[in-house]
């Protein structure tokens, strides 16, 4: 009992000097890594260029194996204290996929990630750092065909599963991957292709917060990694003013441009955030097509310079003459203009609109709205 104790202690006093040590050595380093660029304008010919590339890469080497290392000891010697919450799965995929498509891409691989509207009771940064940990284990070993990134709910827990079509593991080496440095099919210690610790990180994750990882391969084929988590409380998040814009919910919006090409852009991008729309060339064919349906528009875009002189103040006007004789509230109106000047802006604010200068982005518009919207 004494000794198991006294190793405990021994471990846990090893660890924290680790954790000292990485900590103090990444001073220095950061140094080197800034003097590297202060050095290259500098260095003469491509001899001492190529050189410096070499040290650069080294550092960059050093930078990773001390980070891993440094985040190996702090979980070693228990300082890292998880914070549990419900976690929903759906954000920490989008960024997942965000941060990891362009890499997948770069190599000819296919990036598929698929989340289910769930939440689980873990650590959010944790639990991302193993996810991250294993698709960049996965990308490592995949040349070609795909990894996927899924999540779905098995026998009361939420299971999370990074799968790719690599090299795959041999079976007598299926336990030692969790080893620190331990690579397959790497015996030359090819930096170029990690340091091996990320599986340990994950094996440490797992352990600490309760998450356990199984592991499946065939050699040649790929290997699917499973984090096993309890599931969490799913908790509706509030919409933002423009999420819920691009919500549309079957909300009727009347678009105005002379421009064919503008007006089915605009068309298209209602159409695919769920509104209905009516589209139309001149504020005349719009009024007519209001006159005839009776229907009331939630919201109105109209260009600011239209054809014959007309201007798309007037023609909000116009269309909100046709619903506001019974005193009810006023429709929302923005206008759309490539204009910079005052006028543009004096007319808008006159008429109690909105503006957005093109070219807009659907991000740009979605904002304008949902700002626009929120005020009624």
């Amino acid at each position: 009992m004494l000794a198991k104790e006294r190793a405990e202690a021994a471990d846990r006093a090893k660890g924290k000097f680790l954790a000292a040590a990485s900590h103090d050595l990444r001073q220095p380093l950061q140094a080197l890594l800034l003097f590297v660029d202060v050095l290259k304008p500098h260095v003469q010919g491509p001899q001492g260029a190529n050189a410096l590339l070499h040290l650069g890469r080294g550092l960059d080497a050093l930078k990773e194996l001390l980070d891993s290392l440094l985040d190996m000891s702090r979980l070693d010697a228990g300082v890292v204290q998880p914070n549990i919450e419900d976690v929903p799965i759906v954000p920490l995929f989008d960024h997942i996929a965000a941060s990891y498509r362009p890499v997948a891409a770069a190599k000819g691989l296919e990036l598929r990630v698929s989340a289910c509207n769930a939440a689980a009771r873990t650590d959010r940064t944790l639990l991302t750092r193993m996810v991250r940990n294993l698709v960049e284990n996965a990308l490592r070993y995949t040349e070609s065909g795909r990894i996927d990134i899924e999540c779905r709910r098995a026998g009361g827990r939420l299971l999370i599963e990074v799968r790719d079509t690599g090299i795959g593991i041999p079976p007598d080496h299926l336990e030692r991957i969790w080893e620190e440095f331990h690579q397959v099919g790497n015996p030359e210690r090819d930096r170029n292709r990690g340091l091996g610790l990320g599986l340990a990180i994950v094996r440490r994750l797992s352990q600490l917060l309760n998450h356990p990882v199984d592991v499946q391969s065939r050699p040649g084929e790929g290997t699917a990694f499973v984090i096993a988590l309890p599931l969490g409380r799913t908790v509706e998040r509030p919409m933002t003013p423009a999420e819920a814009a691009t919500a549309g919910r079957g909300r009727f919006a009347v678009v105005i441009d002379d421009d064919a090409i503008v007006l089915l852009g605009l068309e298209t991008i209602f159409r695919e955030w769920g509104y209905e729309v009516l589209v139309a060339g001149s504020a005349e064919k719009a009024v007519e097509a209001l006159e005839r349906s009776g229907r009331r528009p939630d919201v109105i875009v109209a260009d600011y310079r239209l054809r014959e002189g007309r201007y798309g103040t007037e023609a909000i006007s116009r269309i909100r003459g046709l619903f506001e004789g019974g005193g009810g509230p006023t429709v929302p109106g923005v206008i759309l203009t490539g204009e910079t000047g005052p006028d543009c802006e004096r007319d808008a604010a006159a008429h109690g609109l909105g503006i957005i200068h093109k070219p807009v982005t659907p991000r740009q518009l979605s904002l304008a709205l949902g700002d626009l919207l929120g005020r009624q």
